[in-house]
């Protein structure tokens, strides 16, 4: 009945590299001058549709530079890099033309992030169920729920999941 109907299967690959700009105006370690901290990000996706079936994918790996700089010297070292590896697997049906069902779980590798008390373990994951509604050619309404990873209450040992409900509308013109 259309192109969007057949059964496909789709890969894909890519590489990003950049440079962070630290210290550019000189005021958190004044005579350094502006450090620049590169990074890459590599990975992969995947995506296949079947019918109303469509199965997505995305793994990846990054890694960040770190420079350390020692305020009483104002000498700049490299300190242990930060890395992190992580992707999502995501799946939508289509029940009608205008209603989408979705599952999604994200997921982050990152001992940085357990280190620095963002998460309680070295991994993040989010669970997140939800529905779009085409409400008209170009405008899409789309519900989540958001189940997320427990993070430690400031100054406690314990630990909470500050899970969500999001709600948006994607205007397309």
């Amino acid at each position: 009945t259309g192109p969007g109907d057949h059964t496909s299967l789709r890969f894909g690959a890519f590489g990003y590299y950049g440079r962070n700009a630290l210290n550019l105006d000189g005021s958190l370690f004044p005579g350094v001058g502006t450090l620049r901290e590169p990074f890459y990000r590599v990975g992969g996706d995947v995506r296949f549709k079947y019918r109303h079936l469509e199965l997505y994918g995305l793994g990846m790996y990054g890694h960040d530079t770190n420079l350390l700089v020692d305020p009483e010297t104002l000498d700049v070292s490299h300190g242990t890099p930060v890395t992190f590896t992580g992707g999502f697997a995501e799946a939508e049906y289509w029940f009608y033309p205008w209603l989408i069902g979705l599952m999604r779980y994200d997921v982050v590798n990152s001992p940085t992030d357990f280190l620095n008390g963002a998460s309680r373990h070295n991994t993040r994951n989010r669970f997140s169920p939800g529905v779009q509604v085409l409400l008209r050619a170009n405008i899409k309404w789309a519900f989540e729920y958001q189940r997320r990873w427990q993070q430690q209450v400031p100054d406690s040992p314990l630990f909470f999941r500050a899970n969500g409900f999001v709600t948006g509308i994607d205007y397309v013109f």
